[in-house]
């Protein structure tokens, strides 16, 4: 995933699969890497995209907090 950068993490599964959808929306590609470790889990979701897009993405994310 190389050009790609982590725009937002979190542990809640539907907060990044709604977020991708805001970002899908908007024309933004992101992929989602799954850090919890899946015993105990603890961890966290990481949501990426092109480093181009990054910034557009962040705002977006941004208004959105709320989901």
């Amino acid at each position: 995933m190389e050009d790609w950068v982590k725009v937002y993490s979190t542990d809640k599964k539907y907060k990044v699969n709604l977020l991708k959808g805001v970002l899908a929306e908007n024309d933004i590609e992101s992929s989602d890497i799954n850090k919890k470790d899946s015993s105990f889990l603890i961890g966290s979701i990481e949501i990426y995209v092109h480093q181009d897009d990054a910034e557009k993405a962040r705002e977006l994310i941004e208004n959105h907090k709320e989901l």
